[in-house]
């Protein structure tokens, strides 16, 4: 796959799914997170051809925001499991959507998406990344395809 096609794509996915389902103005490009930002991170695998991963890093006081807002509720009333269902689903959403425009005649699995430490997100080479600022932190995704035989989700799910 062409690097600048995913890069593109995955651009118009992160911005699209924010925007459509969420309701949040994605259209612009983040200059950077303060490394002491604390992050929500997921992992979303998927199995096809090719298979890969994305990974969703959202600073927690944009998770909070767009918890609230997808689930109408006052973001204090949120609970922390309630802030990371709602991550893992947009996640999960901006996978499908990359993979979608992608790969339209393949057939993907997507996996459980889950949480994982944020120093937890390897960025091997090739990998792309969009990341957008929005009021109070900032979104990035990372979408790699692996080129080698991958494992099965199910397994990697266990």
């Amino acid at each position: 796959m062409h690097s600048r096609r995913v890069q593109a794509v995955l651009a118009e996915s992160v911005e699209s799914v924010l925007e459509r389902m969420f309701f949040v103005d994605a259209a612009g490009e983040a200059v950077g997170e303060s490394p002491c930002d604390p992050v929500l991170a997921v992992r979303v695998p998927f199995e096809g051809d090719p298979c890969g991963w994305l990974i969703l890093a959202v600073s927690l006081s944009v998770a909070r925001s767009i918890a609230a807002d997808f689930l109408a509720a006052e973001d204090q009333a949120l609970s922390p499991g309630e802030v990371q269902d709602v991550v893992c689903e947009l996640a999960n959403m901006i996978c499908g959507a990359s993979l979608s425009r992608l790969e339209s005649e393949t057939t993907f699995r997507l996996g459980v998406p889950e949480i994982i430490p944020d120093h937890a997100r390897p960025v091997p080479p090739g990998t792309a990344i969009r990341s957008v600022q929005l009021a109070g932190g900032s979104v990035t995704a990372f979408l790699y395809f692996q080129a080698a035989p991958c494992q099965s989700t199910s397994e990697s799910a266990s």
